[in-house]
């Protein structure tokens, strides 16, 4: 059963003080018999270096393991095509980090050309806002492959989430941090198919949120959908 990380930081964090090297990485991929990981920016050090990005797709190109996901800055730049990025990272816009969304972003009149051409582009983005705000903006996608971290988790109860989102096809979680429990709603009411792993490291490991999904009581085939497969699906990777 392949297993791919969807959901790492890689590089330094200009708040926290700290870095997550390509050894680490690897070597929590190693313990786990993780095949690949997705990796992009900290917050902090991509709207301070937007140079960041090209230094992470530098780094994929390196180690094949990886595969890079470009921060989208607070200028609402797409991701740029035929650079190998296979995805991207929304993350508080022109809000707080991890705290409040900023609602003005909505009306930004670069979002609608943002959407359009993220949706031309065809690649997933994980996207972490408040609840109201996720509403609201995926109101404004009609195909765009939006994946919520945590199930929801920062943005509000997961459970709401849920039920906003359970009948938008186009809306995945990922599962980095979230309770058994709560990954077994999911489930439950989705579907396996729309959710995908992830450990979210450095706030996360991949033993234990690994060792969370090959402990719920579903069958192996549904757990390789969440442990690789909807993301290869997402991503177009082989």
């Amino acid at each position: 059963m392949e297993i791919i990380d969807s959901h790492t930081h890689w590089g330094p964090s200009l708040s926290m003080g700290t870095e997550v090297t390509t050894q680490e990485l690897l070597g929590q991929a190693e313990e786990n018999s993780v095949s690949r990981i997705v990796i992009f920016p900290f917050p902090s050090m991509a709207l301070a270096d937007e140079g960041i990005n090209e230094k992470l797709l530098d780094e994929a190109k390196r180690i094949k393991k990886f595969i890079p996901y470009y921060y989208i800055s607070e200028t609402m730049k797409p991701i740029p095509e035929g650079k190998r990025f296979k995805g991207g990272k929304w993350h508080w816009m022109q809000g707080i980090s991890d705290c409040s969304s900023n609602y003005q972003a909505l009306k930004d009149p670069k979002l609608e050309q943002w959407i359009e051409a993220s949706e031309r582009i065809d690649l997933p983005i994980v996207f972490e806002e408040e609840l109201a705000f996720t509403e609201a903006f995926v109101r404004k996608t009609k195909k765009l492959k939006i994946i919520i971290p945590h199930l929801g988790m920062l943005g509000g109860n997961p459970i709401d989430f849920l039920h906003a989102f359970e009948s938008r096809e186009n809306v995945y979680f990922d599962t980095a941090l979230a309770s058994p429990d709560t990954v077994t709603k999911f489930i439950e009411k989705i579907g396996h198919e729309r959710i995908l792993f992830g450990s979210d490291i450095p706030f996360g490991t991949m033993k234990w949120e690994l060792e969370k999904i090959l402990s719920l009581p579903i069958g192996d085939d549904k757990k390789e959908w969440m442990l690789s497969k909807n993301l290869k699906r997402l991503t177009g990777l082989t």
